[in-house]
């Protein structure tokens, strides 16, 4: 058979692994998982709203506008709410057995 379909079958034959049979990713078990990526993405929320803030106040000398709060409240709340939804779970230990 020749054509995309025989070069796929000889790459994905090719990405096996003889002996445990598992496919091999690029980058393997390093790819970031959901929760790093929404800590992270919420985390610059948090980041973006203090430097919002700040770069507000020093360029435009007012601390007390309206507008300013508005940007960084939204900011903020959404970054500290969406902390609190991935970060992790402290596990529970088992209780001692008597």
């Amino acid at each position: 058979m020749c054509g995309p379909q025989n070069a796929y079958a000889e790459h994905r034959g090719s990405a096996t692994d003889s002996v445990s049979g598992s496919t091999s990713t690029p980058l393997g078990s390093r790819w970031p998982t959901a929760q790093q990526i929404g800590l992270g993405g919420f985390g610059a929320l948090v980041v973006a709203a203090v430097a919002f803030y700040l770069w507000w106040g020093l360029s435009y000398g007012t601390w007390l506008d309206n507008g300013e709060y508005a940007v960084v409240i939204t900011l903020l709340l959404f970054g500290l709410a969406g902390l609190w939804l991935f970060w992790p779970e402290t596990p529970v230990g088992t209780p001692p057995s008597a």
